[in-house]
């Protein structure tokens, strides 16, 4: 999973968007297809916080889990 915190620039209308506190996170269409559940989480560091997201596979008949 890739992170881009630069949007200037960048077509966003096509992810989803969840609002918690001042944070606006977009997610991606293919995660949302593919993922039943995504935890997000912050970590503090030595040099400031670091978010980590994990997502749950859905998984399909034609899927070799």
């Amino acid at each position: 999973m890739s992170v881009d915190t630069y949007l200037k620039g960048k077509n966003t209308s096509g992810y989803h968007r969840i609002r918690h506190e001042d944070i606006t996170i977009l997610i991606a269409p293919k995660l949302l297809s593919q993922a039943n559940e995504v935890h997000l989480a912050t970590k503090r560091k030595v040099m400031g916080r670091k978010l980590v997201a994990v997502a749950f596979h859905q998984h399909s008949a034609s899927c070799r889990h």
